[in-house]
């Protein structure tokens, strides 16, 4: 179990709103009868990308956050510390500005910074992407930040987490305080931004995480890697020291059948495997040696938390396929439902 912190940003700039060829095949289909009247939007940021950078190096020098992991301009590394090294935040700034030039600062497609920080509570993994270019309504800056558990990262880590869960009531708490450490941290960061960089909107969430693997972790060494999703499973250096205890999480949870409520899954590699409300961890999927798969368990449902939806165009044309409802080629989406009888405490059929 990990917290994820959220925080998209909607900057104060002029942006340029676009048309461009819909992705869908029917609307593709359209835009070739309309002559391209029938498109999707986007809109463009006006803000370089050293304007940017610099507004953020402010924000996160103002925490005492100085320790990048990795700065990449359009999957081009300019920076990767793959041996730890400390305050390198302002190395890694200076010699980005110095080698990109005017062109690259301006026609970026997109920005990413990884940092690394830790306070007595937690270790934070702070991943930053900036598009230029984005949805209508979704904001171009995103943040999230893992908060690992400093509790965990030595002794008999198995021990220690047997001690948090081995009753409902201590569970219960141990989740609300860490939570509630976590929520100062990310006020602190939102406050540090509305500082820096002038903002229309910024918009924060918190999710619980629980990783439910299909197979034991018995070491570090057994830590799998996902380079393509990146955060806690990017395997950047040291990182593993502190999520090792994640992988062990739910085994032990399913020894005591500890109630999980509000919490999102996810497989060792980071995929999503779904939300709920409620779960009791005596079920088998969280039995990292049993043969029950959670893609056929009907327990998890769609991620409730939806961040900046894209705003669709409300004109009312009768080409605007999307207010026809769905998201296939056809326009047209099933809405049924199948039963969770299989599970007693689900909120996949709705829920409240």
């Amino acid at each position: 179990m990990y917290l994820e912190g959220i925080i998209t940003i909607d900057p104060s700039q002029i942006t340029q709103i676009k048309k461009v060829k819909p992705t869908k095949a029917f609307k593709k289909f359209l835009h070739q009868l309309t002559l391209g009247a029938v498109s999707d939007k986007e809109e463009r940021e006006t803000f370089t990308a050293v304007a940017i950078l610099q507004q953020l190096n402010a924000t996160f020098r103002g925490l005492g956050i100085t320790n990048i992991i990795k700065l990449s301009h359009d999957d081009i590394d300019f920076y990767h510390d793959k041996e730890g090294k400390d305050n390198d935040l302002k190395l890694a700034l200076d010699k980005y500005e110095i080698e990109i030039n005017d062109a690259m600062s301006i026609h970026f497609k997109q920005l990413k910074l990884v940092l690394e920080h830790h306070d007595n509570n937690f270790k934070y993994l702070i991943e930053v992407n900036i598009n230029r270019d984005h949805l209508v309504g979704v904001y171009p800056i995103e943040i999230k930040i893992a908060g690992l558990f400093n509790d965990f990262r030595f002794g008999d880590i198995n021990e220690k987490i047997n001690q948090t869960v081995n009753t409902q009531e201590a569970f219960d708490k141990f989740k609300e305080q860490k939570t509630t450490m976590f929520d100062y941290f990310l006020n602190q960061l939102k406050l540090e931004l509305k500082k820096q960089i002038a903002a229309d909107d910024i918009e924060t969430y918190i999710k619980t995480k629980h990783i439910l693997p299909k197979q034991k972790v018995k070491t570090k060494k057994d830590i799998p890697t996902n380079i393509t999703r990146g955060g806690v499973y990017g395997g950047y250096y040291g990182i593993d020291d502190y999520f090792f205890y994640s992988f062990l999480w739910s085994d032990v949870m399913h020894s005591h059948n500890t109630i999980i409520s509000d919490t999102h899954y996810e497989t060792e590699t980071g995929d999503d495997i779904g939300y709920a409300e409620e779960l009791n961890a005596s079920d088998d999927v969280f039995n990292s040696e049993s043969d029950t798969s959670f893609e056929d368990s009907n327990c998890f449902s769609e991620d409730p938390i939806s961040i900046n939806e894209p705003v669709t165009d409300d004109s009312g044309s009768w080409f605007d396929s999307d207010s026809w409802g769905g998201d296939s080629d056809s326009g047209w989406s099933d809405s049924s439902c199948s039963s969770c009888s299989s599970c007693s405490s689900c909120s996949g059929c709705g829920g409240d």
